[in-house]
């Protein structure tokens, strides 16, 4: 499926196209899942030659960041799938080729979608410099380059709302786990598997926002370069783009404190399921222990031996059942005296 937005009149418009009706004028393409004839109609019409599903998968950085043909391919993981219970990454491909932006993606992360939806709903003004070409209501010009950077920001700024997420889920889980520890009954093992499911998924989705940024890292000072060597670049686009690297760079080490928080949670929980398996061992031993007097004097007196005295005696049976409650009882008032219980 191609996706094209077209600048029209006062503001940018977009149109789902296929192999046979590329907008010639689009200022963003962006082609989702594609099929050949989709690919050979966007290479025809910019110029250049898009990377197979196979090559954006790579993680040479010369495989993901590089320049041909003119046009620059640069390739990052963005995250997708939050709101479906089922978060992952995949790669996207941006390639700036002209005056043109192209995406290439075989997934939906939210942030393009956020960012269509804003880039359509604003209502442009004309450059005095320029009155051909539209600009957004604060008057930046929208460029191949400003849209590849305010998509980006995107992509940074959904990171951030996921990582905000994943610390309120970590916090929730802190909770759980603390409060857990204050019951006198023991927890179940059905809530020891589901507190473990949950640091594991926190655990599994902060793993994958790193990989993402950690090629957005990669990414932005490659972009920082290209832009250099463009003409006609707005004047804001490498503050952005500074700011937006600062921003990752913040963001990793965010990720670095929700990655220690998770392995200290993952490492109380075991504790708890520690302290909980002894407390049950303690019990067994604790039982074994005040049973063995009482299992003593019944196999004393299940003896049959003919010269016992006891075995005539009237009050022989009562006397053993009597020693044997007394001989179970006296150890468990001395556990709990030593608090052992």
């Amino acid at each position: 499926m191609i996706r094209a937005y077209v600048p029209e009149e006062a503001q940018i418009r977009a149109v789902t196209a296929d192999a046979n009706s590329v907008p010639a004028d689009a200022i963003w393409i962006d082609v989702i899942n594609p099929s050949r004839e989709e690919e050979l109609a966007v290479e025809a019409l910019c110029s250049i030659e898009m990377p197979t599903r196979e090559e954006m998968r790579e993680i040479e950085v010369s495989s993901r960041l590089y320049a041909e043909d003119g046009a620059t391919f640069m390739t990052a993981s963005v995250v997708f799938g939050l709101d479906s219970g089922k978060p992952s990454f995949a790669p996207v491909t941006f390639i700036l080729a002209g005056l043109r932006l192209i995406t290439l993606r075989y997934s939906e992360p939210k942030s393009f979608s956020i960012f269509a939806a804003k880039l359509c709903r604003e209502v442009p003004r004309m450059a005095p410099e320029a009155p051909e070409k539209p600009t957004t209501g604060n008057g930046r010009l929208q460029t191949a380059e400003t849209i590849l950077i305010g998509l980006l920001e995107t992509v940074v700024d959904r990171v951030a709302d996921i990582l905000e997420t994943v610390s309120a889920d970590l916090d929730g889980i802190g909770d759980d786990i603390f409060s857990s520890s204050d019951r006198k009954k023991p927890t179940k093992t059905g809530d020891f598997k589901s507190l473990l499911r949950r640091i594991g998924a926190v655990g599994d989705l902060t793993s994958r926002i790193r990989e993402s940024l950690a090629t957005l890292d990669r990414l932005l000072p490659f972009l920082q370069l290209a832009l250099d060597g463009r003409k006609s670049v707005a004047k804001d686009a490498k503050p952005r783009v500074k700011a937006m690297a600062r921003d990752v760079h913040s963001l990793n080490d965010f990720v670095a404190f929700l990655s220690n928080k998770t392995v200290f949670l993952l490492d109380t929980t075991v504790g708890m399921i520690s302290i909980e398996q002894a407390a049950i061992i303690k019990i067994f031993s604790v039982a074994a222990v005040a049973f063995l007097p009482p299992t003593l004097i019944a196999s004393v007196y299940g003896m049959n031996f003919v010269h016992m005295p006891e075995l005539t005696w009237t009050y022989g049976y009562p006397l053993a059942i009597f020693m044997m409650i007394v001989s179970a009882i006296v150890p468990m008032i001395f556990f709990r005296i030593k608090n052992w219980l």
